[in-house]
């Protein structure tokens, strides 16, 4: 087999690593994630390392991954995104970082406030700080906002 042309092994690689990245953002080992997408290990093991597959391969990594039908094919010809089915983008080198919880709240409450105050300014400060309260109440009840407790 002929040696892939320069562009073609930067498609693979570039694939390599946004198969790397979603793998890592699902917490899988690479033998978990070849069991996820119902391929052998040392096939797997090819994509990570930039190695051509089949199509059928790479179909099943999709299904196995989430990722939208074509989303390799697509890196393969080109493309700098994979699309995951939930409309999310991956890029090449974007970074998953873990959200704060801390964070979170307490940006929600300060949007909530500011939001309040442009399109209900006749609302009380302590109607909404009661608001705030309930939509945390709510985000926690369904899991979104870890409980206090």
């Amino acid at each position: 087999m002929a040696p892939p042309s320069d562009q073609t092994a930067r498609h693979l690689q570039k694939l390599a690593a946004l198969v790397t990245q979603r793998r890592a953002q699902l917490r899988l080992s690479q033998e978990k994630a070849a069991k996820t997408c119902d391929v052998a290990y040392m096939t797997y093991r090819k994509i990570e390392e930039g190695q051509s597959v089949r199509s059928s391969t790479y179909a099943k990594l999709e299904v196995g991954f989430g990722m939208r039908a074509g989303s390799c094919k697509a890196v393969l010809d080109g493309a700098d995104s994979i699309t995951l089915e939930d409309g999310t983008e991956m890029i090449e080198g974007g970074r998953i970082t873990p959200l704060d919880p801390n964070t979170l709240e307490e940006g929600l409450r300060e949007a909530v406030r500011a939001g309040a105050t442009v399109t209900a300014p006749g609302l009380t400060l302590g109607e909404v700080e009661a608001m705030n309260e309930r939509i945390v109440e709510e985000l926690r009840r369904r899991g979104i906002l870890p409980s206090t407790s």
